[in-house]
This record gives C-alpha cells, sequence and structure tokens, in this order.
C-alpha cells in the first residue's frame, strides 16, 4: 500500500488507514489495476479505509453525516495538476470488521478526457500522474479540531491514447 497518514492518531483510541487504493479501468474488465489508461475514456478509482478503537464512534455521531472522498492526479513534469473526483460517502454505510473496527469502500468516477496524454518535450505534459486520494469528515464542535482526515500518496498511472 501506498504512503498513508490519518488524523486523528490516539493510539488504542483511534486510528486510520487506507486498506486499497485501486485504478479501475472499465475499458478493460478484470485488468485491475490498471496503470495505464486511455485518456477518452472514464475510469474509476476505488478507495478503501478503516477506523480502529473505542473512541471511533463517539468521533462519528459528533460529526458530519458524510465522508468526503476526493482524488487529486499531479503531473509528473510538466503538465496539469487537477482534483479527478469528489463524492460524498455517507459515514452510516460502514462496516464492522472486528472488534471496534470499521471500514468504509467508495468508488470514484472520473470522466474521460480528465488528463491530458504525453506531449514529448520540455513544455509536456508528461502523461505520467501521482494519484492522491483523500477522505475528511468535518466537525463544527468549538474548542478544537476533531476533524478526521486519511491521505494516500500512490499509485502512479500513464495517460495515452492507443491509437
Amino acid at each position: 500500500m501506498a504512503n498513508t497518514q490519518f488524523d486523528p492518531d490516539k493510539g488504542p483510541l483511534f486510528q486510520g488507514e487506507f486498506r486499497e487504493v485501486t485504478v479501475i479501468d472499465p475499458a478493460v474488465p478484470g485488468h485491475e489495476p490498471n496503470l495505464v489508461l486511455d485518456r477518452t475514456k472514464p475510469f474509476q478509482v476505488r478507495v478503501t479505509w478503516r477506523l480502529r478503537g473505542t473512541d471511533v464512534l463517539l468521533y462519528l455521531a459528533a460529526l458530519e453525516p458524510d465522508f468526503k472522498v476526493a482524488c487529486y492526479a499531479e503531473s509528473m513534469g510538466p503538465g496539469p495538476e487537477v482534483i479527478l473526483a469528489e463524492e460524498d460517502e455517507p459515514v452510516s454505510n460502514l462496516t464492522p470488521v472486528g472488534p471496534n473496527e470499521w471500514e468504509w469502500t467508495h468508488t470514484l468516477s472520473v470522466a474521460a478526457n480528465t488528463l491530458a496524454e504525453e506531449n514529448p518535450g520540455p513544455a509536456g505534459p508528461s502523461g505520467t500522474y501521482r494519484l492522491v486520494s483523500t477522505v475528511f469528515l468535518n466537525s463544527a464542535i468549538p474548542g478544537g479540531s476533531y476533524d478526521i482526515a486519511g491521505f494516500s500518496d500512490g499509485p502512479m498511472i500513464k495517460v495515452e491514447n492507443p491509437a
């Protein structure tokens, strides 16, 4: 799994982790993950994260009802940096996976022609992108920050037109 971070991190009281960030190419069924994508076709990014600890349900009950799940693409070399998709995932869609442990999975949909393919030369774009996925649950509780935020760095993808 790629580099991941979650906040808060309170040991046995509250911890989080990304379990999966997978690029899915519906144009190539059964080819998962697919790290080389046709820019003219839509694709998906499946994100799975897990929270565990005795304080998790207390946090979830006090925060907004939906996680904001997003995926960003950062060009490696010249090229665009864009938000691929941002969607809501209801907190209530949790799946218990153990004592004081819950998991969520959300599949983001990315439109065709969102990313540019490689154009060789110093002006680019490179057509190579690092994906960064985030989950965020906002808090309006006064007197401190009780937000939940998770970040996953990776995978890398290549975008091309196969013609």
